[in-house]
């Protein structure tokens, strides 16, 4: 198999391969072309292609961590390519070597036995899993209950700084938490085709933000599929329900638009009840997603 970099005209065949590893794994798809040419055109990430017989076969990536010590390793082979990763996580392992990283996570889901058995035969091994909740929203969401003194409303554009400084916050206790750069955080969440400012909420008391809730369409291009991307509150404002309204002003909005479903990701090892909150508030396990780690 031939691994080269990517390039902006291929972003047809990327998102083809997306979505028919999507169908294969989990039944749906994955990725729109508009979200596909944003992965190109970010400075920070590293795409590689696999070809063989002049099709595409696989896709790998690597984000690096702020401070450049791990590699973040993302493969998808298409379906009809099998054995087409092992060489994709040899190409990455050496740009993340030549690059100065000390170690490197892979990832999988669940239902991806033969790529589990891949990196776990390249030494990595399993340090943490996750999840991606759902919730159908064929009936209208439990209606939102805030506590005294504390309002939602849409983020202004003056507040996207004091949003970005209040997610390192929220986050800070989590498990291997890195600050999140300014630029890399806008990039994420402010910038592209998919960011709607008024999908963005806070909750503040007075002029504090106690919690943020930043949300889009699904980077899938369904009309009807919501996403949180980013749910915290920050320490002084937790164990008020904050959280929970947050979501479930969250699901309302999403309804009103025409989605039937939304979901999110979540740490299953979170110390802070993430998991049991997103219970309460109806969603569901849909898929899980295994972490393992190599020294390189």
């Amino acid at each position: 198999m031939r691994v080269r970099p990517a390039t902006t005209g291929d972003v047809d065949a990327i998102t083809q391969l997306m979505n028919a590893h999507g169908t294969a794994v989990h039944g749906e798809s994955e990725a729109a072309p508009t979200a596909v040419l944003e992965w190109l055109e970010d400075p920070e990430l590293v795409i590689r292609l696999g070809e063989r017989d002049g099709k595409l076969a696989c896709y790998g990536d690597i984000m690096f961590s702020a401070d450049g010590t791990r590699a973040n390793l993302d493969i998808r082979e298409h379906p009809d390519a099998p054995a087409s990763a092992g060489p994709m996580l040899e190409e990455l392992e050496a740009i993340a070597n030549e690059r100065g990283a000390t170690k490197a996570w892979a990832f999988h889901a669940s239902e991806e036995r033969e790529l589990a058995a891949l990196v776990r035969a390249r030494g990595y091994t399993p340090i943490r899993h996750s999840f991606r909740m759902l919730v159908r929203l064929d009936a209208a969401p439990e209606p939102a209950g805030w506590p005294e003194g504390t309002t939602v409303r849409e983020m202004r554009e003056s507040e996207q700084r004091a949003t970005h400084a209040a997610g390192n916050e929220a986050f800070a206790d989590h498990w291997e938490f890195e600050p999140t750069p300014y630029e890399r955080f806008a990039r994420w969440n402010f910038e592209g085709a998919n960011f709607d400012r008024s999908l963005n909420f806070l909750a503040l008391e007075g002029d504090e933000i106690a919690g943020i809730c930043l949300c889009s369409m699904h980077w899938s291009g369904d009309p009807r599929y919501g996403w949180v991307g980013i749910l915290g509150v920050r320490p002084p404002w937790r164990r008020r329900g904050i959280a929970l309204a947050l979501l479930l002003h969250s699901f309302a909005v999403f309804r009103e638009r025409g989605c039937t479903r939304v979901g999110l990701g979540v740490d299953a090892e979170s110390t802070t009840g993430a998991l049991e909150l997103y219970e309460r508030a109806g969603m569901h396990v849909h898929r899980r997603q295994d972490t393992l780690e190599k020294l390189l």
